[in-house]
């Protein structure tokens, strides 16, 4: 049984993220890329927005891998505009991901992470999320506490081992 570490980053701080636990956990990691580039912070927050309100949404450029020997996937992500990216989800909608576990891990400056949760439970109806961990400006959940409570979990230990 094995996980796998799947990822988006623009800035750096969930790639950071992504390669601690792709590293404490032995896992493959896959960053996933959007088929066009976001420019700096003020003109990245008003194309999410301009996206989302015309209906426009990206799509992911990653190529959709096969996780069907993975029991849990580790899925990052940033927060823009309250959930995660849209060509991020639009990659997720592409994975064969019912029946494993999800274990998803955020950044942010401002935002929780709560409606990310419930996209992926839209995306992943048969899929069981399991310790979110969040990285941000406000809250930042403990690192070594969340990766020593994944330890302690049984039912994870036996999924990333």
């Amino acid at each position: 049984m094995n996980a796998r570490v799947i990822y988006c980053s623009k800035t750096g701080s969930t790639e950071k993220i992504a390669k601690r636990i792709a590293k404490d956990f032995e896992s493959p990691l896959l960053k996933v890329e959007a088929d066009v580039l976001y420019g700096g912070f003020f003109s990245a927050c008003a194309r999410v927005v301009a996206d989302r309100l015309q209906k426009n949404l990206p799509k992911s450029v990653t190529e959709t891998p096969d996780v069907s020997d993975c029991d849990t996937l580790f899925l990052g992500f940033p927060i823009w505009w309250d959930d995660m990216p849209d060509y991020y989800k639009e990659f997720l909608g592409r994975l064969e991901a019912d029946g494993k576990c999800l274990i998803p891990f955020a950044t942010s400056g401002r935002s929780d992470m709560s409606r990310a949760i419930e996209s992926l439970r839209e995306l992943f109806p048969n899929a069981e999320i399991r310790n979110p961990f969040h990285y941000g400006i406000t809250q930042r959940d403990d690192y070594a506490l969340w990766k020593r409570e994944l330890s302690e979990d049984a039912a994870i230990e036996d999924a990333i081992r």
